[in-house]
């Protein structure tokens, strides 16, 4: 698991005004809350004071979270600005705070950067503008639970050679091969550009669509929300897009959220039809994902055995690697030795780097040092 990079903590509209949510991210719970002017605040979700749960607080009037153990109120930067035991002519001890991430709100999404870079150091966010186009796409949405690493499941969705063996409508297994793909590349992404022959087609798809007319598919991905983007042409006119984040529980759970634009059949009465044949996609790769070995994705190249037809998979785990060697690499096992019980750690949020840790309690998480070897950076 990596910091310094966006995550989707939540859907939007679950983050309402009057109760604070729990989430679990990167091994570690955070607060979302969202105050009387409609902004998301992403807080640590340890007070500092005895280690209550802040997202299982509540919200006072002046849009702060309480925590539910000693009353105790953060604002949205992660400062208490009360302490109800504390009487009225004493200030409030400057190390009564938390950490507070930077939030942004996309494609009904809450995005959080659960690190300490300064804003113009920040990746960019993947851009979606079908989401936007309501004229033009239909969307749908929903969110899918896996026993599986992040970055596993990243790959599985970049990985366009395993369609025909997983997914019969998609592939024929008698002619599953990949020719030449192109690959483009910047510094947060990367996308290819295949194709490939689909089976026979049934159903109203026989109407539509001649049979072994190879069908064109762009999969990529964007490390900003671990995002996977896949674009289908099922015809020259209908386009078909699952736009997907990964958002890390921990080291090997995993939450998918998911939305699925299409350019045909626009009316909502066959959204039930589209939401089905994406749900069964993710059912199919869930039987394999949740069963690699070794669950976690080899930051060595060497350990895995490749093919042509992987290039896009092994432009993900490049750039992801280049994350692990500049150190933001978060230490799972030493991690996990300190937080089982033990002692609450954070990650680091930019105020912290900017006032070089003063008047923060709480300890950061352990991170595996830059260009470290191998062994360790499995650890990610």
């Amino acid at each position: 698991m990596i910091i310094n990079q966006w995550y989707v903590a939540a859907e939007s509209n679950e983050i309402t005004a009057g109760t604070p949510k729990k989430v679990r991210m990167l091994g570690l719970d955070f607060a979302l809350f969202r105050d009387s002017a409609g902004q998301v605040s992403c807080l640590s979700d340890v007070c500092v004071h005895r280690g209550a749960s802040l997202g299982e607080g509540r919200m006072t009037s002046a849009g702060c979270v309480e925590c539910p153990y000693h009353g105790w109120q953060f604002d949205g930067a992660g400062s208490v600005v009360r302490i109800p035991s504390l009487p009225a002519d004493l200030p409030v001890p400057k190390r009564a705070r938390v950490d507070s991430y930077p939030v942004q709100e996309l494609y009904g999404w809450v995005w959080v950067f659960l690190g300490d870079l300064p804003e113009a150091e920040r990746p960019p966010l993947p851009e979606f503008p079908e989401y936007h186009d309501s004229a033009n796409w239909r969307t749908i949405r929903g969110d899918f639970t896996w026993d599986g690493n992040y970055a596993r499941i990243v790959e599985n969705g970049l990985d366009f050679a395993h369609a025909p063996f997983v997914h019969p409508s998609f592939g024929d297994r008698d002619r599953a091969e990949i020719h030449d793909f192109t690959l483009e590349q910047d510094a947060w992404s990367a996308r290819a550009k295949v194709t490939y022959i689909p089976p026979l087609p049934r159903g109203v798809w026989k109407m539509v669509r001649k049979e072994r007319t190879p069908v064109e598919a762009r999969p990529g991905f964007h490390l900003s929300g671990s995002t996977m983007r896949l674009d289908v042409w099922l015809t020259q006119t209908w386009q078909m897009v699952i736009f997907d984040v990964n958002t890390p529980i921990d080291e090997t759970r995993t939450i998918t959220r998911w939305i699925m634009a299409r350019s045909f059949f626009r009316q909502p009465l066959f959204d039930g039809d589209s939401r089905k044949r994406t749900l069964k996609i993710f059912e199919q790769d869930k039987v394999i994902v949740e069963k690699i070995c070794p669950e976690i994705v080899p930051t060595d190249l060497r350990e895995e055995l490749s093919v042509k037809s992987d290039g896009l998979m092994n432009a993900y785990r490049a750039k992801r690697r280049e994350l692990i060697e500049r150190g933001w690499a978060i230490d799972v096992e030493a991690m996990r030795a300190h937080v089982d019980g033990k002692r609450a750690l954070v990650i680091g949020s930019p105020l912290r780097r900017e006032e070089d840790g003063r008047n923060f309690v709480l300890k950061t998480i352990p991170l595996v040092p830059a260009k470290s070897s191998a062994p360790a950076q499995e650890a990610a």
